[in-house]
């Protein structure tokens, strides 16, 4: 965590006592980072994560799209041997009966393929390696560092991180999203490389975060304006006496983290957007 202990100017452009050294430095506050700025009182910093969180809310997709061009999962599959041609167009048939469900999953509900198989070519189509969940039992640690909230909404699960270098593997059970890879750099200062990993060990992990999770959650139905997200992050700042704060998009999210003497702790504000109000749906805050 950067943090200046002594600053004499608040960032905000818009502070009263900018100009007025002795004031800043007098402040009994003593005062927040917010991605590079020092802000010298609450009001200040509420009002610069209003402006970023507009800018985030602005810039956040309607929905998750992942556009790809990558060769079919199916016709994968049947290249590689794994089904027929008529195992294959009774999984499609089923698909567009259903109108849901990927071609994978029923081609498992018909018994012709194993979950292996199906992660094997899945990571065939995205080019990446599979990691073996099963031989290691310490991944755990790695998915904490992102919130709980985000990892399921992804199906996704950090799985080793190397200091040294300060590369995290994320695995996916599906759709590798580049996008939640990039938010994840942009908080924790790293480097993030995709794989692919089995999704029933995927789900097995995420249901032991669940159960292991001491996380808050608080509901709302009132309709979200981004001064609301920045005020509720703002309590939290205050309550934990949080000395630095990270703020990034992360699709339909904004996921807040704060660096208190206690340890980081995390704010997930899941917003509807692309609407006139914008309602938050739930704030996820789970313990360090």
């Amino acid at each position: 965590m950067r943090f200046s202990r002594f600053r004499l100017q608040c960032d905000n452009r818009s502070c009263s006592e900018r100009r007025r050294v002795w004031r800043t430095i007098l402040n009994p506050y003593p005062g927040v980072m917010l991605h590079g700025q020092w802000l010298c009182s609450p009001e200040c910093l509420e009002q610069v994560m209003n402006g970023l969180v507009e800018r985030l809310m602005a810039n956040a997709p309607a929905e998750r799209v992942n556009k790809t061009h990558r060769f079919p999962l199916g016709l994968l599959m049947l290249s590689l041997g794994f089904i027929g041609n008529e195992s294959l167009q009774k999984a499609l048939h089923a698909q567009r009966e259903a109108g849901k469900g990927r071609v994978g999953e029923w081609l498992r509900e018909q018994g012709v393929v194993t979950e292996p198989q199906v992660t094997r070519a899945l990571a065939m189509q995205w080019a990446l390696p599979v990691y073996p969940l099963d031989k290691l039992d310490q991944h755990l640690d790695w998915a904490r560092l992102v919130p709980l909230g985000l990892l399921e909404s992804y199906r996704m699960l950090p799985v080793h991180c190397a200091p040294d270098s300060g590369l995290l593997h994320v695995a996916f059970s599906n759709k590798v999203d580049y996008t939640v890879l990039n938010s994840i750099e942009q908080m924790l200062d790293c480097r993030t490389e995709p794989c692919i990993a089995q999704q029933s060990q995927i789900d097995s992990f995420l249901e032991r975060l669940r159960q292991e999770s001491c996380s808050t959650d608080v509901a709302s139905e009132e309709p979200v304006e981004p001064s609301s997200v920045s005020r509720v992050a703002l309590r939290y700042v205050l309550k934990f006496g949080a000395r630095e704060v990270r703020i990034v998009g992360c699709g339909q999210n904004i996921w807040a983290r704060l660096y208190t003497p206690d340890g980081a702790r995390d704010l997930l504000f899941r917003c509807s957007v692309g609407n006139a109000n914008p309602t938050l749906d739930d704030l996820i805050m789970p313990q360090k």
